[in-house]
């Protein structure tokens, strides 16, 4: 019997780590796959993550974001109503002139979100 219960547990162990995804995984989960705390004015848009998810930068800054190959339809929308085009290729920008707080999201996937922090 123990013997058993050994063996379910490290099969359990086992499937569990084979479980993990890439960072351009298709799921719908809250945006946990991007680096956070960074000081890039580069962001790259992959399928559900903005990677870094947060960044700070200082005032004047101009963020931009990449989408990455292979990644579906997204878009930054941000409090503010200033947005880009949702697509799957190309790039946004946008010029953080004051400072602030600036939380921004994807409408087509909730839970994909981002901060850019700028002092």
């Amino acid at each position: 019997m123990r013997q058993r219960h050994w063996i379910m547990t490290a099969l359990l162990a086992v499937s569990a780590v084979g479980c993990g995804g890439g960072s351009d995984s298709y799921g719908s989960g809250p945006n946990t796959g991007g680096s956070t705390g960074s000081r890039t004015t580069s962001i790259t848009v992959r399928n559900n993550v903005f990677d870094p998810s947060a960044t700070t930068v200082p005032v004047g800054s101009t963020v931009s974001w990449t989408w990455a190959q292979g990644a579906v339809a997204h878009n930054v929308t941000f409090e503010d109503g200033e947005k880009s085009a949702n697509q799957s290729t190309g790039g946004y920008s946008r010029l953080f002139g004051t400072a602030g707080t600036y939380s921004y999201r994807c409408t087509n996937h909730p839970g994909m979100s981002g901060t850019i922090t700028v002092e």
